[in-house]
């Protein structure tokens, strides 16, 4: 779903998987869906959180017993990733059970496609507010708010007049991938691996050249389900704007 904005390499899994045990919940916006089937039945699920190693889930019905081997599917929109999992913990809920599930990937392609699914909650649940003190205001007339999650990833929404004034615009980048928006304008997708270098005739800012439709397409989708994740850390309201895109 990511293949070509998040190709990842053997040693890039491996330092994902380093972190096996962090835990990352999913937006109640964000429209991921799971099914996990036992011998053969499958039940819907609900997804407490996602990790490089597994998954939490809810399952209404009876209890299942620890130990058992189980296939989780998880779909969105019109992608989804299917593999084997062991039940590692049960615990028994009034009506139900909360289940940990260790991952068990039958290949490194479908540790890929789960990791790359993945992403958009990793990046998006760790977006934490900037203090306002440490916000420099250099645009009249504007406020800007800035929110930082893991390194290389910056979120920047502009408010007109003051933090209270209506939203104007935003800046998200994610090491190289640019998505530039105005309130009544359309989305510009943008990748620093496409820049084209600075000119005498044009040095005023960096200039791109057109991606690829793909590419392009890709990145669109990674930032939208990327703020489709966004904690309560961020305003109720900062996160309605930047969704409405």
């Amino acid at each position: 779903m990511f293949s070509r904005i998040l190709g990842f390499e053997e040693n890039h899994i491996r330092e994902i998987e380093r972190r096996r045990e962090q835990r990352y919940v999913p937006g109640k916006v964000f429209p991921l869906q799971a099914t996990i089937d036992v011998d053969g039945e499958p039940r819907s699920a609900k997804i407490m959180d996602l990790s490089p190693g597994g998954a939490g889930l809810r399952v209404a019905g009876p209890a299942y017993t620890r130990g058992s081997l189980a296939k989780l599917h998880l779909m969105i929109d019109d992608s989804w990733v299917e593999f084997a999992c062991t039940i590692a913990h049960v615990r028994i809920l009034p009506s139900g059970c909360r289940l940990g599930l260790t991952a068990g990937f039958a290949s490194f392609d479908e540790k890929k496609a789960y990791l790359q699914l993945l992403q958009p909650i990793a990046i998006g649940s760790v977006f934490r507010v900037t203090p306002p003190e440490e916000v420099r205001q250099l645009d009249p007339g504007m406020h800007k708010l800035v929110f930082t999650g893991r390194p290389g990833t910056e979120l920047n929404v502009w408010r007109q007049t003051d933090d209270a004034g209506p939203f104007h615009s935003l800046h998200w980048q994610m090491d190289d991938y640019i998505v530039q928006a105005t309130v009544g304008a359309e989305m510009q997708v943008y990748s620093r691996k496409y820049m084209i270098a600075p000119t005498r005739a044009k040095a005023s800012g960096p200039a791109y050249r057109k991606l690829p439709a793909d590419v392009q397409a890709e990145i669109s989708r990674l930032f939208r389900w990327t703020m489709l994740n966004l904690p309560k850390d961020v305003p109720a309201d900062v996160r309605t704007f930047v969704q409405g895109f």
